[in-house]
């Protein structure tokens, strides 16, 4: 367990009699609470106004998903990925690698937007990444689209597989799953199945 660090804040008198309200009754202790705070500050709250975030509810989400077309969400994803999200990767961690990307989704998309529940198992560049969601297969697009070219500009490749409710990723290192996928062509179904190669 990492050793803690002890400091002394001057915080306003509403604040402190807010800190209090919130912990009467109940189990947390205010260290425990003002630790959460800081710690949502330091990796999300900062971040918010310089890249103008926003944690907007699910159903509204669901709604303005649906009326957009599969192809049109996975050309906006396909953009995000190649500019807005490397930015901000580069701005947040000071440095663009797999580590990087797979903490964005972790933390920004799903512990701080609450965007989708994030799952992830393997080891170095064989990962496999699950985004679980009820935006349907517009976001699932979207978020294909993303990773597909931030991943591309990692030299990985990668699996996809889109359905309404999640979206699969799976990581492999340059060239690993070019000849097994070859071999199977793209499947136009409810569970979609996108093989994306990087051409380069």
């Amino acid at each position: 367990m990492a050793k803690r660090a002890r400091r002394t804040f001057v915080i306003d008198p509403d604040v402190s009699e807010k800190i209090d309200k919130l912990t009467e009754g109940h189990s947390i202790e205010v260290n425990v609470l003002v630790n959460r705070a800081l710690l949502r500050y330091v990796e999300w709250g900062r971040y918010v106004d310089n890249f103008k975030l926003v944690t907007s509810d699910p159903r509204l989400m669901k709604t303005l998903w649906s009326y957009m077309t599969i192809d049109d969400a996975r050309r906006l994803g396909a953009a995000n990925g190649n500019d807005v999200v490397v930015e901000f990767i580069l701005y947040y961690f000071h440095k663009f690698d797999l580590e990087s990307v797979l903490k964005t989704f972790r933390v920004i998309g799903a512990e701080y937007s609450n965007s989708f529940v994030y799952s992830e198992f393997g080891e170095k560049e064989n990962r496999t990444v699950i985004l679980r969601h009820s935006l349907g297969r517009a976001a699932s697009a979207y978020y294909g689209a993303t990773l597909k070219g931030l991943f591309s500009r990692l030299g990985l490749d990668a699996e996809l597989e889109e359905a309404e409710d999640q979206l699969i990723c799976k990581i492999h290192g340059k060239g690993q799953i070019a000849g097994a996928l070859a071999q199977e062509p793209v499947k136009d179904t409810i569970a979609h199945q996108v093989i994306v190669k990087d051409k380069s």
